[in-house]
């Protein structure tokens, strides 16, 4: 019985061994799964990964545009609107970003917070689950607060280099009677200048030969040899840096004076969308025809009248022709797309809709064109000769530059939320008018209007020849990445300008603005004649850095000449940069805040005069609102 157990467990054993090849093949069967499981998180991961960068940055922009709506407003509908608003910019429904205000337990810091949530589709992990996507979100938080800042000298010229940081000849005069003045080198005041203050003080020698300097009211208030006479007391307010983070992000450089050189903000340039047209190679030519069957003839009411009505509808249009005597009409609810369109009839109008030209919209007409509410997105536009484009609300795109010369004329008539973003042309330039001509992103060409979401220009912007004209919309950005030159008027809406290169105008003109910053990367010059008024944000502002009217850290000399004159409502940031004002040019305050100056050297020549109606010495109080991100 033994010898036949143990025969049949022989048999056994051979059996098993012979089944081991068909086991490997089931182990191998099972194990693909698992393999194709791990490929397949291993995509899905990195795709998740680059959304929730994307939806944090965007969820962090959005969440300082909430906290600084409501440090000014204190009020959560204008909060939330403003958050959404950057969300729409970026490329989102508002529907993606929920809103709140928010109290952190640890710290008891009220936050704007942001939450963005998008759905990513799934690609290779479909295999395992009957699900066709997941959502990714996060979330932002931006403090509101108050901080508090000292009122220096209302002048202060850092550099302690040269011989005198504060030089007068001339005739010239120096009016602050309200506050100090300081250099950390010397002052001179020789025969025919003078100073009046409540303070001079130098870190060097006061050369005052003609008893030129008055202060009151303690008299002869004059100190030499004074150490930390003049400081930067701007250099670590949270708007400031903030305004300047966004410069150093458009030249790409770093700031030494700051240990994280003041790069780590998100960058307000919007880059436009690139317009193409993939439509039918159709072309319409209007003419003196008959009425026929096809398009465009059959839109005609009269024959050989050469005027076209067009019904609602969805049209794709290679080149639209509109030779000159003809005119042409599209009505509302249509979605128009044209490569190109070359417009020297008597009238065009379409109504509400979309409308997309992906090469030039070239302009050459009579009468004026006007098209309805929408989204308008164009390749370029060129305007000649004293024509006219009026442009309704909607987001507006232009992947090229705009030209106008000749007495042209666009307005847009830019509305709550929606977004301007202009490209560039080959030579740079996103924005160029000429020749009395007039560019308006405002319903009403003479002041601001409604609150754009976005206004970023990718290139210069340019207004030369007398009469012409820009008007800015309202936005809590403007980015000009290039440029700005101006040698006629301007009207600068409330909020932030964000310039990348030089701030000039040299040939004259009006320039005006309320509630506005600008935060340049070059410098800023003024001549021949301009005029300006010109008043940063006050404190309770919704828009700009509060107090603060021109800031830049740029080393090249600042020139006020040529006879320029204005009011200068704020501080002018230039702590690098010797600021020279001659040629019978003049800066005082305007009537909504006093002027201050932050300059490496002052000097004053030939006839001009600075003054000041600020109050206040070293160490008295005074406190700003200010944002930052919340981690």
């Amino acid at each position: 019985m033994i010898r036949a157990w143990s025969k049949s467990a022989s048999d056994a054993a051979g059996r098993l061994a012979r089944c081991v090849r068909g086991g490997v093949a089931v182990i191998g069967a099972l194990s693909l799964t698992t393999i194709v499981g791990m490929g397949a998180f291993a995509i899905e991961l990195g795709r998740g990964y680059a959304a929730d960068q994307t939806n944090q940055r965007i969820a962090d922009m959005a969440a300082l545009a909430g906290a600084l709506a409501y440090n000014v407003n204190n009020n959560t509908t204008q909060m939330t609107a403003s958050a959404k608003a950057v969300v729409v910019a970026q490329g989102l429904p508002a529907s993606a970003a929920n809103v709140a205000l928010v109290t952190d337990a640890p710290t008891s810091k009220q936050l704007v917070q942001v939450t963005v949530t998008t759905s990513v589709p799934l690609a290779l992990a479909r295999v395992l689950t009957a699900s066709l996507s997941y959502d990714v979100t996060a979330t932002g938080s931006a403090t509101t607060s108050t901080t508090s800042s000292t009122a220096p000298p209302c002048i202060a010229a850092l550099s302690a280099t040269p011989t005198y940081g504060i030089t007068l000849t001339g005739g010239v005069s120096i009016n602050a009677p309200g506050c100090a003045v300081g250099t950390n080198a010397g002052v001179t005041v020789p025969y025919g200048t003078y100073i009046t203050a409540k303070q001079v003080a130098a870190g060097k020698s006061v050369n005052n030969p003609g008893s030129g300097i008055t202060t009151s009211p303690t008299a002869n208030n004059i100190l030499q040899n004074k150490s930390g006479a003049a400081s930067d007391w701007m250099k670590d307010d949270s708007g400031l840096k903030a305004a300047l983070c966004q410069v150093n992000k458009l030249t790409a450089t770093s700031d030494a004076d700051y240990a994280d050189g003041n790069t780590t903000c998100i960058s307000a340039k919007v880059a436009p969308t690139a317009v193409r047209y993939t439509g039918p190679a159709k072309d319409w030519t209007l003419a003196y025809e008959a009425i026929g069957g096809s398009e465009p003839s059959k839109y005609q009411a009269v024959a050989y009248n050469c005027d076209y009505t067009v019904p609602a509808g969805t049209y794709s249009i290679r080149k639209l022709t509109v030779p000159g005597g003809c005119k042409i009409s599209f009505a509302s609810g249509s979605t128009l797309t044209f490569d190109s369109i070359d417009m020297s009839g008597d009238t065009m109008t379409i109504g509400n809709g979309t409308v997309t030209v992906a090469g030039d919209f070239k302009v050459n007409a009579n009468n004026p064109i006007t098209v309805g509410n929408g989204d308008h997105s164009f390749g370029s536009l060129t305007i000649l000769g004293g024509k006219k484009i009026d442009i309704g609300s909607g987001n507006f795109n232009l992947a090229g530059g705009m030209s106008l010369s000749g007495g042209a004329y666009i307005k847009v008539a830019i509305g709550v939320g929606n977004t301007v973003v202009i490209g560039k042309d080959g030579s740079g330039n996103a924005i160029t008018v000429e020749g009395g001509s007039q560019v308006c992103f405002t319903s009403d060409c003479t002041k601001a209007t409604a609150a754009a979401g976005v206004f970023s220009a990718d290139g210069n912007i340019s207004n030369t020849g007398g009469g012409s004209l820009i008007v800015f919309p309202k936005s809590v950005n403007h980015v000009i990445n290039g440029d700005l030159t101006l040698s006629s008027s301007a009207i600068f809406s409330p909020g932030l300008y964000i310039i990348k290169g030089n701030f000039t105008n040299g040939t004259g003109g009006t320039i005006q603005g309320t509630e506005i910053s600008f935060a340049l990367g070059g410098t800023f010059s003024f001549a021949g004649g301009t005029t300006l008024d010109l008043a940063a944000p006050g404190a309770s502002a919704s828009y700009g850095v509060p107090n603060v009217l021109l800031m830049t850290k740029s080393s090249s000399a600042t020139k006020l000449g040529g006879g320029a004159s204005g009011k200068y409502s704020g501080l002018v940031y230039a702590p690098k940069s010797d600021m020279v004002v001659d040629g019978g040019a003049s800066m005082s305050s305007g009537t909504s805040a006093c002027l201050m100056l932050i300059v490496n050297t002052l000097s004053l020549n030939g006839g001009t005069a600075i003054g000041s109606t600020c109050t206040g010495m070293s160490g008295s109080a005074s406190s700003v609102a200010s944002v930052a991100l919340f981690k």
